[in-house]
């Protein structure tokens, strides 16, 4: 049997929207949705293409306490995605939402968008780790009922930072165990004959 694209969007969108890896609904007591009007103007300066070209209005999407302070972050849809959404992360400083910023592989520190969803058998995720402190970022691609490619970035916050950075051992160790349950997630999918 061979997995369909829409069979496996499918499973990929019920994993992605059970809160994968922990992702509570609501770890803190902010109001994101009151503060949703300051948020979408943090995201409009620190995304102005991308909000330029959105379909619909930002978005929360998750919420959790990725830094340990007792104030969660929130995972924000941009509105700009068809098959994939545009996301970031939003964070609370000095009681004001701000684009959290990102030290990647190559140490440039800025905001980030990851994207999540699937699209002609490329499929990409973003997950809020808050056991681990960490943003994950996870990517496969799949031809016909076989996993080509599978790989992720995990960024790990830095409180003296104020900032999630890039932590090559830990996005090892997470991407083995995200492939994996991608991979299961194909398994299962098959055998249903989606």
């Amino acid at each position: 049997m061979r997995i369909t694209g829409m069979g496996f969007l499918a499973c990929t969108l019920i994993f992605n929207s059970a809160g994968a890896f922990g992702a509570s609904a609501a770890d803190t007591p902010v109001d994101w949705q009151t503060l949703l009007p300051e948020v979408r103007s943090a995201v409009k300066h620190s995304f102005p293409k991308e909000t330029s070209e959105a379909h619909y209005p930002a978005s929360i999407s998750k919420t959790a306490d990725l830094t340990g302070a007792g104030v969660s972050e929130a995972l924000v849809d941009l509105g700009t995605g068809a098959y994939t959404e545009e996301m970031t992360v939003v964070r609370i400083e000095a009681g004001q939402p701000v684009v959290a910023k990102f030290r990647g592989k190559d140490d440039k520190v800025s905001p980030m968008v990851f994207l999540s969803g699937i699209s002609e058998g490329k499929g990409e995720a973003v997950e809020l780790r808050p056991m681990e402190h960490v943003v994950y970022s996870g990517h496969w691609f799949v031809d016909g009922a076989k996993m080509k490619h599978c790989g992720g970035e995990a960024y790990r916050w830095e409180a003296s930072a104020k900032n999630f950075e890039y932590d090559k051992k830990l996005s090892k160790s997470m991407t083995h165990e995200f492939c994996q349950k991608m991979g299961l997630k194909m398994q299962a999918t098959i055998l249903r004959g989606e």
